[in-house]
């Protein structure tokens, strides 16, 4: 699945679930608008960070977004990001083809 940036800026993630803490929304939200501004090519974001992000939790007592779904999604994410990274860099034969 290759996401755009208006995919990326209409993901909507639930809930942790009762008991659960899970990640706090305000910084899942801006990490998110960075990947679509990313996917705009406004920002550059890669891989490795979309791989090593880490969240804080919400205050004791409020719920956040589901670590699940957001770890699911950012898998996809950096796999996006990954391939593209790939893509953008030009083979070694080709290079030696334009000449």
């Amino acid at each position: 699945m290759s996401f755009t940036a208006e995919d990326i800026r209409d993901i909507h993630f639930d809930n942790a679930p009762i008991g659960r803490r899970g990640y706090a929304k305000a910084e899942v939200d801006a990490f998110v608008a960075r990947i679509a501004e990313t996917l705009e090519g406004e920002d550059d974001l890669t891989a490795a960070e979309v791989h090593h992000v880490q969240f804080g939790r919400p205050l004791l007592g409020r719920r956040g977004y589901d670590e699940q779904q957001v770890d699911e999604f950012l898998d996809l994410v950096e796999e996006q990001l990954a391939n593209s990274a790939t893509l953008r860099r030009a083979p070694a034969w080709a290079e030696a083809h334009e000449s």
